[in-house]
């Protein structure tokens, strides 16, 4: 198909949201710290596939993506869930139906809980960051104007649960972390030979190590491009 060369590539994408920077520093270089080693791991990755490019395996192609999420749910104006999250992806297809998928994600939630006119309201706000490694498999070849696509891998997780009562201080209720099992399926619609809309559906654990384990998942939307 073509070879790929790469040369040169880094990358950081920093972990921060408006809502750390009024809490100040603490407890945010957790937060950043899968930041910090995101972007050597992007670099690593990106030196080996340019290497098997140049090489035998010269059919072997990119993709990169980007996707997003929102999701709101309302009783009323004191009591709603509201919650964000952008992933950017980078596949490498080592086969025209398999690929490895390299994926950073960073997501904010919020619940307001309001019990009674005469209470102040209670705000919970999640942070989190998600890094993940899946093997994915495409059931269409790369001309099919429809692409379905299943995926299976894993990813570590890492969430900042801080809980404000209204009025007064907010304090961290929480800081689990750690390697989770993932999973996810979608469709790709092909606009042309490089670009195609994406929709898919992905879930994955609280941390194993957690009393209560639990499945968050997330509907996406977005855009991907093939080199």
């Amino acid at each position: 198909m073509f070879t790929l060369k790469v040369f040169s590539i880094c990358a950081v994408l920093p972990v921060s949201t408006g809502r750390q920077a009024e809490l100040g520093t603490a407890g945010t270089n957790d937060l950043r710290q899968p930041g910090r080693w995101l972007g050597k791991f992007f670099c690593l990755l990106l030196t080996t596939i340019g290497l098997l490019g140049s090489s035998q395996f010269s059919w072997a192609i990119v993709e990169l993506g980007a996707t997003g999420n929102y999701r709101k749910s309302v009783i009323d104006k004191h009591n709603f869930q509201e919650s964000t999250s952008y992933t950017a992806s980078l596949s490498y297809y080592f086969w025209e139906l398999s690929a490895l998928e390299l994926s950073y994600t960073n997501g904010l939630s919020k619940v307001v809980i309001k019990a009674s006119a005469s209470e102040p309201k209670n705000i919970t706000t999640t942070d989190f960051t998600l890094v993940g490694l899946d093997l994915v498999f495409t059931f269409a070849g790369r001309d099919s104007p429809l692409q379905p696509y299943v995926k299976l891998g894993s990813a570590y997780i890492e969430k900042e649960i801080l809980r404000e009562i209204e009025g007064g201080a907010t304090t961290r209720i929480g800081n689990p972390k750690g390697t989770v099992p993932s999973a996810g399926l979608g469709v790709k619609l092909r606009v042309d030979n490089s670009i195609s809309i994406k929709f898919g559906l992905d879930a994955w654990t609280s941390p194993l190590s957690a009393d209560t384990v639990t499945i968050d998942y997330a509907g996406r939307a977005g855009i991907s491009w093939i080199f």
